[in-house]
């Protein structure tokens, strides 16, 4: 499963209010979307943030319409999620010991 950088946050009050939080380079989850009364209105901000799949009633996944350049209909929210860029490590080169 991958890891989710977006989480919906119930505030804990009467009536109840959701807010998507982001989890930011230090670890701390910081709120970006909310407090709105509305779970499904946080649900959908939370698949679009997370690049969820889109799927039809039957629960298979959609795929994109090529005639439609500006929206990707495979992805809840219409927009393909960022790859984020991992930098290769470089191994240091062993040193060889010369033989007297």
């Amino acid at each position: 499963m991958a890891n989710k950088n977006y989480v919906i946050s119930e505030t804990g009050e009467f009536p109840a209010q959701y807010k998507v939080l982001k989890l930011d380079e230090d670890g701390i989850y910081r709120p970006i979307f909310g407090p709105d009364p509305d779970l499904e209105d946080a649900v959908r901000i939370c698949a679009e943030m997370n690049g969820e799949r889109a799927r039809n009633d039957k629960g298979q996944l959609v795929a994109d319409d090529p005639s439609t350049p500006d929206v990707n209909e495979a992805y809840v929210g219409g927009k393909k999620p960022v790859k984020k860029k991992t930098t290769k490590k470089t191994t240091a080169k062993k040193k060889t010991v010369a033989k007297k």
